[in-house]
């Protein structure tokens, strides 16, 4: 393949343009070295929020939705939504979270079914969307479903408009009833989940995906962006992020360039030549040494674990993505046949 391009001109196959690994044209990230892609309208060449169906801009479908997808679609992007929420997590596009009508952010009610899409909070007068389940501002606590009728609830009313039940007005920190419980029991025995954003399982609790460093809200699982302390839609803190020595798991800084316990080399530089290592590289793109994808340490060319960190390697078939043996010559998905 011609260096300058990340399309085979024979069989149309594509390479992650970071490291060269093969990827699908479905991917929005490398599962290789984790880089994150830029999807981009080739209609009108806007970019694309990652899982929308069609341009927001132009309006051009890139995939059609199942017959039987009976899930709800974002009508500005067609990526996947949950009306309550009354925001689109992958374009931004605000609707009314009772009838899904499009609004804006001057809008003070719905222009159909006229709800009051926002209301101050009765303890800390905060002004909070009408689907905000709690304050960040005093933890107060908002129902959304009422727990007589099952009726969706928005805003915060002292009863469910629809049977007259009263409705629990509780703080964050109060003891949890039944339904905290149950959620509480759920997320300590199934605490992983697929990232957002590369599909990849892991627990939003300890830190940001380890695939793709994307930061997911570990109570609502909403994405969260750089800086963030606390989760935009939910107001739940954000984990910490901690770096660790990949040898001795020793807390370092963002700058160091040196474990101060073991000593590992965290210069992100080659260990032969010296030359700046691209993220995730499994060797230097100016010597050609054998490195250590998470480490950075010098490695031999059939080596299936890192003598440094004990990081295991994984193979991949260039033709298809398997995963493949170190000692393959074919691969056993598609039975492509690698050089010596």
């Amino acid at each position: 393949m011609p260096t300058d391009t990340d399309m085979c001109p024979h069989c149309g196959g594509e390479r992650c343009p970071a490291c060269g690994a093969a990827i699908y044209p479905s991917d929005t990230a490398c599962a290789r070295c984790g880089a994150v892609f830029v999807l981009k309208c080739p209609e009108c060449g806007t970019e694309v929020p990652d899982g929308a169906i069609k341009c927001p801009h132009c309006g051009l479908q890139f995939v059609t939705a199942p017959v039987d997808d009976d899930r709800d679609h974002c009508p500005h992007c067609g990526a996947v939504v949950t009306p309550s929420d009354g925001i689109c997590s992958a374009c931004g596009l605000t609707f009314c979270p009772h009838c899904g009508t499009p609004t804006t952010e001057t809008d003070r009610t719905c222009q159909k079914c006229q709800l009051e899409l926002s209301f101050k909070c009765p303890d800390c007068s905060m002004e909070l969307l009408a689907s905000t389940p709690i304050c960040p501002g005093c933890d107060r606590l908002f129902a959304r479903v009422c727990p007589n009728c099952q009726q969706p609830i928005f805003l915060a009313p002292i009863e469910c408009p629809n049977c007259r039940n009263a409705l629990p007005a509780e703080k964050a920190a109060s003891a949890p009833g039944p339904y905290e419980k149950t959620m509480a029991a759920l997320l300590a025995t199934h605490p992983e989940i697929d990232c957002p954003n590369c599909k990849h399982r892991f627990d939003p609790n300890i830190g940001p995906c380890p695939n793709c460093g994307q930061l997911v809200c570990p109570n609502c699982h909403a994405r969260a962006f750089e800086g963030d302390d606390v989760c935009l839609r939910c107001g739940t803190d954000l984990p910490e992020v901690i770096l660790t020595c990949p040898r001795c798991q020793a807390e370092v800084g963002s700058e160091d360039v040196q474990c101060a316990q073991c000593g590992l080399d965290l210069s992100g530089r080659c260990p032969r030549c010296s030359a700046e290592l691209p993220d995730g590289a499994d060797r230097c793109p100016h010597c050609d040494q054998p490195v250590c994808p998470e480490c950075g340490s010098a490695t031999s060319e059939d080596a299936i674990m890192c003598v440094v960190g004990g990081a295991q390697f994984s193979f991949t078939c260039p033709e298809c993505g398997a995963e493949v043996g170190p000692s393959a010559t074919a691969c056993p998905n598609c039975q492509a046949v690698f050089e010596a």
